[in-house]
């Protein structure tokens, strides 16, 4: 581990591209110990030839030891110098953990922006933006804090595509382009503001994120049908559940006020 063999330069071809020393990672004092240095060869050693572990590695052991690798590339050592080349020798084994987990998420990316389709931005940009939004997520996620990356990355994808059309929709408001029919084409997605906000909504629903109560769930899906159902009045849920129409208003404003309080703290809607 201390210098580059022949072997680590088979392997490692392009070590020179890479600044080890502008590698960021979490100062934690766990990606110190030797331990999770000999993690991060098994790891990279695996990802090239399938070898030095006996499974697939997990989320977290990919993103500790992507920390650990960068930890060693950058580190300052009082006792030594530490050799130019063993700083990009663990670069690169950054570089292949890093790429490893940018392929094992391109599902996410090509998800997320199934969810954000913007009539100013073609699917070139919106794969562009969302990339840019994966390997910044990679890059920032902190493991030891204990949240799932795809969370965490799809939030920062989001955000990076709605930046990038409201960027887009300013641009051609102050630099307007020559007619062209194709823009005179209905939006299929509407507004992707509010795209935004009913996908955030959904997901709000879907897990229960405002806890709501079965009776609070039953009223709302009464009042706000998701599919082509007749929307109920309050006197009727009040008919089907016992109790008065002003009890079931109480219960349907006490229910809304449980979601706008998740959705007012939703990161990817800020």
């Amino acid at each position: 581990m201390s210098i580059m063999t022949k072997a680590d330069a088979t392997l490692f071809p392009d070590v020179e591209r890479i600044d080890p020393l502008k590698l960021w990672y979490v100062p934690d004092r766990r990606v110190r110990t030797k331990a999770a240095a000999a993690q991060v060869i098994h790891v990279t050693n695996w990802i090239l030839t399938g070898q030095g572990l006996d499974e697939e590695p997990d989320e977290l052991m990919l993103f500790k030891s992507l920390h650990a690798s960068a930890f060693r590339a950058a580190r300052r050592s009082a006792g030594r110098t530490i050799p130019m080349s063993e700083r990009r020798l663990w670069a690169r084994r950054w570089q292949i953990i890093r790429e490893h987990i940018v392929e094992k998420n391109l599902g996410l990316v090509h998800l997320t922006i199934r969810r954000f389709r913007f009539q100013t931005l073609d699917e070139d940009d919106l794969l562009s933006e969302a990339m840019y939004g994966l390997g910044r997520a990679i890059d920032r996620f902190n493991p030891w804090k204990g949240f799932r990356f795809s969370t965490y990355a799809c939030n920062v994808i989001a955000r990076a595509l709605l930046r990038r059309g409201k960027g887009e929709s300013r641009y051609r408001r102050l630099f307007p382009v020559q007619h062209d029919a194709s823009y005179e084409k209905p939006s299929e997605s509407g507004d992707f503001r509010m795209e935004l906000c009913l996908e955030r909504l959904r997901r709000v629903l879907d897990r229960n994120l405002g806890e709501l109560t079965d009776l609070e769930a039953t009223v709302l899906s009464h009042r706000f049908p998701m599919d082509r159902e007749p929307r109920r009045t309050f006197q009727e849920i009040g008919n089907l559940v016992g109790l008065s129409k002003e009890r079931v208003r109480q219960i349907q404003n006490i229910a809304l006020q449980k979601l706008r309080r998740v959705l007012a703290e939703d990161p990817v809607l800020h």
